[in-house]
């Protein structure tokens, strides 16, 4: 009889077949993440927002810049940077190699979210409303009723 290839799988037998990629994939994550420390280590806080590692392969280290700009700018410290790289354990790495990807800001502002600040909701004063009461009562009839709704609202409450 043949097998039903419909049938469901067991959660056992499809995490076997994934356990080992999915080991390969934790481990080349931590080292980009090890390699992204010495990186921010290197440039700084504010160049280190604006550039990721982004692969390490065969002795090649790649860096995604958000701009040509910011990548000019890596391109000239490539030398430094390959010495402070191999002074910090990686004496393999034989290059590094520079990208401007326009692209790389989304998942840089995913990583490095600037913390947002509460916006402050602001009450008109009882004195404030009573002064542009006063002024629309000698104002042109058009600013008169665009004051007076204004003034309403410090007397909301």
């Amino acid at each position: 009889m043949a097998k039903d290839r419909y049938a469901p799988k067991a959660l056992g037998d499809i995490m076997a077949g994934l356990s080992g990629r999915l080991a390969s994939y934790a481990g080349k994550t931590q080292g980009l993440s090890s390699q992204q420390t010495i990186l921010d280590d290197f440039l700084g806080e504010t160049l280190s927002k604006k550039c990721r590692v982004s692969n390490y392969r065969d002795g090649t280290l790649m860096i995604e810049a958000i701009s040509a700009p910011i990548a000019l700018r890596l391109n000239y410290l490539k030398m430094d940077m390959l010495s402070h790289f191999r002074a910090a354990g990686m004496v393999e790495l034989g290059q590094i190699k520079i990208t401007a990807n326009p692209q790389a800001t989304q998942r840089l502002s995913a990583t490095n979210k600037p913390e947002q600040k509460p916006v402050s909701k602001r009450q008109m004063s009882e004195q404030t409303a009573d002064y542009l009461s006063a002024i629309a009562a000698d104002a042109p009839p058009s600013l008169k009723a665009k004051l007076e709704r204004l003034a309403q609202h410090g007397r909301k409450k």
